[in-house]
């Protein structure tokens, strides 16, 4: 019996047009396939750069903003008169972060960082109050930023004061409670003091010892009225009850600063030792009571006459109250100008 050859492709017996026509299938076979594989990889491929743009959307902006809150932060806060803004670059793309879309972040909310340096490297708190969110923030100087600051470094050290040791608001400052220190000059801010002009100076704050004195940490003596002893309520002010004094800080508008004018009022409250004395705290006196003797002026283009006259009513500074002549039983009309004294009309 006669075997029979299958007709192969692979057969090198098989004539050669259909092991032509076997080859081509084979091959159109092939493409076919790689053409199916790369679309549905594109497609895949289009999927995942899709989630990514999602992705990057919904993240990137808040990057943004954390970013440009960072920079403007060290730009206002780290930078001193001397040199240009430090530029920092800040590890925000740590997945652990877990940034938030904020608004508006807060950078350094308790103030730890001293204003006026620029540290090679650092780490800040920053927040965000709406969300509940606040992380540490890693940043260090880019390179220009380096350099400046080591271009700087090469400068001669500039005077400035610093206190020895704490100072409280409203203290008095003394020439011994300040030291001059030479610090470089992007250290030392435009308002850094290098010494006290003539004058007494109080502490406008409380001031920490080794920091650089800012003209802003200056405030000049006023004068300001202070009781000494208590002044009861309607009772009228006289010159054993109050002094003057040199103060700086917390001084009310509406403090007094001279005597005058201050017999003519009286408390309207109970004045304690210590009290600066206010406008607001203060009243008409009753200059004159009734029954007083009053000094009475009549003045006229030619004369000035003076009588002692009997107080027939209570007056304040102002009123007009009637008084008798004891003399000739007389009344008049004056003025109340004072303390037991009046003109008469």
């Amino acid at each position: 019996m006669k075997s029979v050859i299958p007709k192969s492709v692979d057969n090198p017996s098989v004539p050669g047009p259909a092991r032509q026509r076997g080859l081509s299938a084979a091959y159109w076979t092939g493409a076919l396939t790689a053409i199916l594989l790369a679309v549905t990889a594109n497609g895949f491929a289009g999927v995942s750069e899709g989630s990514a743009s999602a992705n990057t959307q919904i993240l990137e902006p808040a990057h943004q903003r954390l970013q440009q809150a960072l920079q403007k932060w060290a730009s206002q806060h780290l930078a001193s008169a001397s040199e240009q803004a430090p530029v920092y670059r800040f590890a925000l793309r740590d997945k652990r972060l877990a940034i938030p879309d904020c608004d508006a972040f807060v950078i350094d909310p308790a103030r730890l960082i001293q204003s006026g340096q620029s540290p090679s490297s650092l780490a800040v708190d920053a927040a965000c109050p709406g969300s509940n969110w606040q992380r540490k923030i890693r940043g260090r100087l880019t390179r220009a930023s380096l350099e400046r600051a080591t271009l700087a470094s090469r400068v001669p050290p500039v005077p400035v004061l610093q206190p020895r040791g704490p100072i409280e608001k409203g203290q008095l400052i003394q020439a011994a409670d300040l030291q001059t220190v030479k610090v470089p000059p992007h250290r030392a801010p435009q308002s850094a003091l290098a010494k006290l002009g003539a004058g007494d100076y109080y502490a406008a704050r409380n001031l920490r010892e080794g920091q650089t004195l800012l003209a802003s940490d200056l405030a000049r003596g006023q004068p300001v009225v202070v009781v000494v002893t208590a002044i009861p309520a309607r009772t009228q002010i006289t010159a054993d009850m109050v002094t003057i004094r040199q103060q700086a800080v917390d001084i009310p508008r509406d403090a007094y600063g001279s005597f005058a004018g201050l017999d003519m009022l009286a408390a309207n409250r109970l004045l304690h030792p210590g009290d600066i004395v206010r406008k607001r705290d203060l009243t008409k006196a009753k200059l004159v009571k009734r029954g007083q003797q009053v000094a009475v002026e009549s003045v006229g283009n030619y004369f000035r006459i003076a009588s002692e006259l009997i107080a027939l009513q209570d007056g304040f500074l102002g009123d007009q109250i009637k008084l008798r002549n004891p003399g000739s039983d007389r009344q008049v009309i004056a003025v109340v100008t004072g303390p037991g004294r009046a003109r008469s009309l």
